[in-house]
């Protein structure tokens, strides 16, 4: 999938006018497991309306490890069931933190840290619940990876821009966007400029009344695979196994073996 000349164009004129607009944008520098909280309420949102949320969400709760152990109710009722997609993006996020303390045997991304970068984006591409933006958000402003956050309504508002093709993926667009912008400051500053133009937006209709936004779909790996538990056979499912195997064998002959007999003349 490449983009085309003219969308490249599109897309240079777009980010030219965004720099003269926004200028001085900073990334807000929070730790990892904060991080991926901000992005699961801030996507297909805004960065203001989901600082809000959060503030909100402390004011009532002693810290994000309370927040892993709330029922999503209960967050809901402190954020509003009027935040888009409230119930799908807080059971998500929920998802994502418990498979946080799983790996971590705390609410904190620790042990991560120190992995390479391959090995910090997959570990976040396979948490539960993740989507393509909020793994990206972590990645690039907390682990400073080669990454560009991207929801549905960025993707939507590119396509009425002309700089994208329709019927892509947020995935889709963050592989082409990452072709365009080099890793380190330049996919910061693109992010930023993204997110701003985006925040000043209003959330297409199209987007809201959508299927919910993809997850993430990475086959899981050998350690991935020790953690799920083993199925348990029982006596009824051996005897059928074993049924099954003897019905579906072809018969096999049975070797006969005659026995010899050695007449011995008697010595008269």
């Amino acid at each position: 999938m490449k983009h085309e000349p003219a969308q490249i164009k599109k897309l240079n004129a777009l980010m030219r006018r965004l720099k003269t607009k926004h200028k001085n944008i900073e990334a807000q520098a929070y730790e990892p497991t904060t991080q991926l909280i901000m992005a699961f309420l801030q996507a297909d949102s805004s960065r203001r309306k989901a600082e809000q949320a959060y503030d909100a969400l402390m004011e009532n709760m002693v810290d994000n490890n309370e927040l892993r152990v709330s029922h999503t109710q209960e967050i809901v009722d402190v954020i509003g069931e009027k935040y888009p997609r409230v119930y799908w993006r807080v059971e998500r996020m929920l998802e994502s933190m418990r498979d946080v303390f799983l790996r971590e045997h705390d609410h904190k991304m620790v042990k991560v840290v120190s992995q390479t970068k391959k090995e910090q984006r997959h570990y976040l591409d396979t948490l539960t619940g993740i989507t393509p933006y909020v793994a990206a958000s972590v990645m690039l402003l907390c682990f400073g990876g080669h990454a560009i956050p991207v929801d549905d309504k960025l993707v939507a508002l590119l396509e009425r821009e002309g700089a994208i093709d329709e019927g892509l993926t947020a995935a889709d667009v963050e592989g082409l966007l990452l072709r365009q912008f080099k890793a380190g400051d330049p996919s910061v500053e693109a992010h930023l400029l993204l997110q701003a133009w985006s925040d000043g937006c209003k959330t297409p209709a199209s987007v809201l009344e959508a299927p919910e936004p993809q997850l993430f779909t990475v086959e899981a790996t050998r350690e991935d695979q020790k953690r799920e538990p083993a199925k348990k056979t029982t006596k009824k499912t051996k005897a059928a196994n074993v049924k099954g195997k003897t019905s579906d064998a072809k018969p096999t002959k049975k070797k006969t073996t005659k026995k010899t007999t050695k007449k011995t003349a008697k010595k008269k």
